[in-house]
């Protein structure tokens, strides 16, 4: 009875190893293809310090074996620094992510996210961020890219002074900027006049 009951729980333990099953190497890697912010829109920019969290929703593409869970990081190259948001969140078909940048500052660096651009990371959790994608399997993303700022304190209008602006009135770039103005307005009547009358009524 102890030899049956062995073999039993040898067997067991044998079957609950996961099995990595290869695809066919002609089969692309599986991807992701972002939903929110859509890969149209144009460069996405968010407050550090806004009060609602950051929300990102994707989904899979060529996806043949599930992945055991997903880590998301976040990369800036100009820190040269990257930064966890999660590890092992729970595979979806589509998934959805929220981050809160403030809490964010306050718990995981101490200090405020530097205002810069990112690479969004997506990967299994199995893998690594540098792996060789794989057929059917989920191959590691950084295909989206955002900015992050923070607000420049109120500045009064009446103490606001361009650097770049000529410091004496009627100056070259004051008469360079007036002689633009007459001349687009001039190229702007002419232009539509010839639009809506016809040439013809300007001879």
């Amino acid at each position: 009875m102890t030899a049956t009951s062995g073999g039993s729980s040898n067997k067991t333990s044998k079957s609950s190893t996961p099995k990595h099953t290869t695809f066919n190497p002609l089969d692309p890697a599986g991807g992701v293809a972002m939903i929110d912010p859509a890969t149209t829109a144009a460069f996405t920019l968010y407050r550090i310090d806004n009060e609602d969290p950051i929300t990102w929703k994707w989904n899979y593409t060529s996806l043949q074996g599930k992945p055991s869970a997903i880590d998301v990081l976040v990369s800036c190259s100009k820190a040269a620094a990257t930064w966890t948001l999660t590890q092992n969140m729970t595979f979806a078909p589509t998934a959805t992510f929220t981050w809160d940048t403030n809490k964010f500052n306050q718990e995981q660096i101490g200090s405020q996210l530097p205002v810069e651009k990112y690479t969004l990371l997506i990967h299994d959790s199995d893998s690594a961020q540098t792996d060789t994608p794989e057929p059917g399997y989920l191959a590691p993303y950084a295909g989206f890219q955002f900015g992050l700022y923070t607000a420049r304190p109120y500045e009064d209008l009446g103490q606001w002074k361009c650097a770049t602006c000529s410091a004496a009135p009627g100056g070259p770039l004051d008469r360079q900027a007036l002689s633009f103005a007459l001349s687009m307005t001039v190229l702007t009547v002419f232009s539509f006049t010839w639009y809506v009358t016809g040439f013809a009524a300007l001879v």
